[in-house]
């Protein structure tokens, strides 16, 4: 678990020296336990989005530029939807009412461990643009 909390430090310690705006959207590789995944899109309905959970990674979400709401879940809450593809690293879950919404603005983040189900990508008050990152730190 030490080497875990050290690398999610030192990965934060990278995005927060880091010239986000900068960054161009697609996949950012730092080192062999950490890449950078910069995307850029329009949030979405609640109805259109999924809950999803990692094994291999965990998530740093953070926001570059907007707003979106993260509904989450602990997995042993949720029914699965789609299974586990090792390939991906990613699981679909059931969706359920009345889990845990934070909501993230410039600069802020949410740390996602696999018991952590998340449903990204989700409008606060009306779709917008935003630009993200999901920082991938490798648990493995």
């Amino acid at each position: 678990m030490e080497i875990i909390q050290d690398r999610i430090k030192k990965a934060l310690e990278h995005l927060n020296n880091t010239n986000l705006e900068s960054l161009e959207p697609g996949k950012h590789i730092i080192n062999d336990w950490l890449y950078i995944n910069v995307q850029e899109y329009m949030t979405k309905n609640i109805s259109d989005c999924k809950y999803e959970s990692h094994k291999k990674y965990i998530d740093i979400q953070m926001m570059i530029n907007g707003i979106e709401a993260i509904e989450t879940s602990d997995v042993n809450k949720l029914e699965l939807e789609t299974e586990y593809n090792e390939e991906s690293d990613v699981m679909f879950w059931k969706k359920k009412s009345n889990q845990m919404r934070t909501v993230i603005t410039d600069k802020s983040y949410v740390i996602l461990y696999p018991q952590n189900a998340h449903m990204p990508c989700i409008a606060v008050d009306k779709p917008v643009k935003v630009k993200k990152l999901v920082a991938k730190v490798l648990i493995q």
